[in-house]
């Protein structure tokens, strides 16, 4: 029975868009086995200084827009291809601006102009691999079955400005997966799935740097027993 329930879990996880994590990093030296339960090989490393401690509670946090020049950009991204490299350029800029919305819920965030420096905090930058709007069409038969899936890669840095560190390092993957045409309110079905794609991103490092981000066992008026 257990094998069962944890299998369904999976399919059940792999059927809804969203984002997840597939490797992670805390600057330090190597402390662990993989230990992604979804099997897609993440391995943590864990600070050996401060008693494996993490980086928490910036004064503020700046985020500098991902690089996209090596990105593999295709898809439905745009009306013609004429528009193709615009869209590009934007993506950096929309997912800034996204992934602020959601970094303020920990400390006051902007988003740095190219001539500008980081002051205190944290330093939030990285890297878009691939960024794959898939196809309308294919979701609108066959999405079900994960034909015309979108697909969104990106690495993620966070870095302490006082020390130069890199305190947190991370890579994200995901995307439709087997959303069909009509949707979800976290998929866009017949629609454009980049700008989901990026909100979903931007939510996801937002929860991955967060303690407890959904109130889990907080508690108003129970107290223990004597």
């Amino acid at each position: 029975m257990k094998p069962f329930i944890a299998i369904a879990s999976s399919l059940l996880l792999c059927s809804c868009a969203d984002m997840y994590v597939i490797k992670s990093q805390v600057g330090g030296t190597v402390a662990g086995a993989p230990t992604d339960t979804k099997d897609f090989g993440s391995h943590v490393r864990m600070i050996t200084a401060n008693c494996g401690v993490g980086a928490y509670g910036p004064r503020a946090i700046y985020i500098r827009p991902f690089c996209v020049d090596t990105a593999k950009f295709t898809g439905d991204q745009a009306q013609t291809d004429g528009e193709m490299p615009i869209r590009k350029a934007l993506a950096p800029v929309e997912f800034a601006e996204d992934l602020k919305e959601q970094l303020e819920k920990i400390a006051p965030t902007r988003v740095l102009r190219p001539h500008e420096t980081a002051q205190i905090g944290w330093l939030v930058d990285g890297e878009f691999d691939v960024i794959d709007g898939g196809s309308p069409a294919g979701r609108f038969f066959l999405g079900s079955f994960g034909v015309g899936q979108s697909v969104l890669s990106l690495h993620v840095r966070v870095t302490d400005v006082k020390s130069g560190a890199v305190v947190y390092e991370f890579d994200l993957y995901g995307g439709s997966e087997l959303q069909g045409r009509r949707g979800t309110v976290r998929a866009s079905g017949l629609g454009r799935a980049l700008h989901f794609d990026l909100q979903n991103a931007a939510e996801r490092i937002y929860l991955t740097l967060s303690t407890n981000p959904y109130r889990y066992g907080a508690r108003s008026n129970v107290s223990l027993p004597e």
